[in-house]
């Protein structure tokens, strides 16, 4: 089952976010990663939500993502994020799975 990685945060330094997204697309991708949704304007519909960008890259399963984040070069890319970004939330779901009969 796909694996979703979310984040939601505020970019704080664009110049240096830009140096993240510069480095971590590459990565995104060398673990069949699929960037979904990369956007500063979602609409609140219920409950509570701070302004920022959310995330969105499909993974082919949980493991495949938590590889990817367990990488040096993702380690690494997220020290520059965190510098450039106030972090809401990050989290990583499992894909839906119907139950069967």
């Amino acid at each position: 089952m796909a694996g979703y990685f979310i984040a939601h945060f505020t970019v704080t330094d664009d110049e240096e976010y830009g140096r993240y997204v510069e480095s971590i697309v590459p990565l995104i991708e060398a673990h069949h990663g699929k960037l979904l949704v990369a956007d500063d304007s979602a609409m609140l519909l219920e409950g509570e939500f701070a302004d920022g960008r959310v995330v969105i890259i499909e993974f082919p399963s949980v493991s495949e993502a938590k590889a990817w984040q367990a990488t040096p070069e993702y380690l690494e890319a997220a020290k520059i994020r965190s510098a450039a970004t106030h972090t809401h939330s990050m989290i990583l779901v499992t894909s839906f799975e119907r139950p069967t009969d």
